[in-house]
Formats: C-alpha cells, sequence, structure tokens
C-alpha cells in the first residue's frame, strides 16, 4: 500500500510539473508570436495628430467607375468614385513627401489599380452599410501604404461616390 502512494504521489507532482512547463512554454510561445507580429506587421498606418496645414491633397484624377462584387441580389452594380490622398506634409517630412509625391504622380495608373481592385472586392450591400465609408477608405489607405511602403500617406479623402 505504500509504494502505491507513494507511486501515485509522484504521478501527480510530474503531471502538475508538466503541466506548467506546457504553461510557461505556450506563453512565452504566444509573447514571441505577438512580438513577431507587432514588428512585421504591414499595417502602416501610423495614428498621429497633424494640423491640416501638415497635410497636402493629392488628386487621383478623374473619377474611377468599376462593377462591384455580385452581391446575394445577383444583380450587376457599379461604383463611380472620386478619390484623393491625404500626404503628411510637414516640416520633418516635407523632403520624403516631396519624393513620394513625384513618384505617385508617376504612378497614377496604380493608384487607380489599388482603388479598382478595392472597390471590385465588395458588394452593393458592403458599401450601403452604415460605417462602409470610413472602412473602406481604411481598406484603400493600407493598401496604398503597402505598396508605396510608406506611413506618408495619411488619408484617404472621398470626394465622390455613386452606388448603382
Amino acid at each position: 500500500m505504500g509504494k502505491n502512494k507513494i507511486g501515485m504521489i509522484l504521478i501527480i507532482v510530474l503531471l502538475v510539473s508538466l503541466l506548467i512547463l506546457f504553461g510557461v512554454g505556450f506563453t512565452f510561445l504566444y509573447k514571441a508570436m505577438n512580438k513577431a507580429n507587432e514588428g512585421g506587421s504591414n499595417n502602416i498606418i501610423i495614428q498621429q495628430e497633424l494640423s491640416i496645414e501638415d497635410i497636402t491633397n493629392f488628386p487621383v484624377g478623374d473619377p474611377i467607375v468599376t462593377n462591384l462584387l455580385e452581391g446575394p441580389d445577383k444583380k450587376d452594380h457599379v461604383v463611380k468614385i472620386n478619390v484623393s490622398l491625404g500626404i503628411n506634409t510637414s516640416k520633418d517630412t516635407s523632403k520624403e513627401a516631396e519624393k513620394l509625391i513625384a513618384t505617385l504622380e508617376a504612378q497614377k495608373p496604380v493608384i487607380k489599380d489599388i482603388i479598382i481592385g478595392v472597390c471590385r472586392s465588395k458588394t452593393y450591400e458592403e458599401l450601403n452599410m452604415t460605417d462602409a465609408r470610413a472602412v473602406f477608405k481604411d481598406e484603400i489607405l493600407l493598401k496604398l501604404q503597402e505598396v508605396f511602403a510608406t506611413s506618408l500617406i495619411v488619408d484617404v479623402y472621398i470626394d465622390e461616390i455613386f452606388l448603382q
């Protein structure tokens, strides 16, 4: 009977030790993954307070008309959208911003392609929702920041949007 009790206590101690080791290992792994996600994130949006004088409006060009993704109503819908970008041209970033504006000017077809891609991934119903405009703008902003590898693009302004 004494050997059985000692064996059970030994098994319990071993199981508790394994659970503690597993918990510590899992916690370490979880923290390491969060650090890796924070450092290597492609989400470049940087929320910063800029005065209106520090933001330059960059018009993308003529309005874009494109099809939307087919929704539950199974009907074809189109969107007409006119977009401008807000570029951080504060004193600290003025030289970088000048280079970026020149790049954006030369790459207007790329910007339009990104906007068309985001539009075509949305249904009429998605764009008609209450908070759709903010989500839509953020998605375009993230894509542009990612493609141009910059946080100087600080906002997307939708001058006109028409859904049909």
